[in-house]
């Protein structure tokens, strides 16, 4: 999926609520179940617009798994449109992001800071980053895996 698949006002939503997860978590509480498989649907576009998955990438001549390019992936978009279309647009590429995620390059533009990782329902602890909370939040009001939701749309 290309990057004009991710749902005009997500990027909003990220930047608005950064960096306090709890904020986060209380729009995604405030929103119908529609706007959170829309923002899920989003993240999920905008992380498949970085790479294939299944095709890893090289850090430092290792070739990640599917699962740990996915994991990079999904931390990309939760830094912000501004890191997402650096990669996006070809001025970083995801082998030098993987450094900052990995702790080996500066993680933030300098006056940014990092999401906090601190929820308001003990319900939504285990989801505690920008990309897993929605799962969390969508299970705790609807009973439901948003997982199998979005599989079957």
């Amino acid at each position: 999926m290309g990057p004009d698949r991710v749902a005009d006002g997500f990027w909003e939503v990220l930047e608005a609520t950064r960096p306090r997860l709890s904020a986060l978590e209380s729009w995604l509480e405030s929103h119908t179940r529609e706007a959170l498989e829309a923002f899920a649907l989003a993240y999920e576009s905008a992380a498949e617009a970085l790479a294939d998955f299944s095709e890893g990438v090289s850090v430092d001549g290792d070739a990640w798994s599917e699962d740990s390019t996915e994991d990079l992936c999904m931390w990309v978009v939760g830094q912000g449109y501004g890191l997402w279309s650096s990669v996006v647009g070809g001025e970083l590429r995801l082998e030098e992001v993987a450094q900052m995620y990995l702790g080996r390059a500066p993680l933030l533009p300098e006056g940014e800071v990092p999401w906090d990782g601190v929820v308001s329902d003990p319900e939504h602890r285990g989801y505690q980053s920008p990309g897993a909370l929605v799962h969390g939040v969508y299970r705790t009001r609807f009973a439901e895996e948003l997982r199998e939701r979005l599989d079957g749309m």
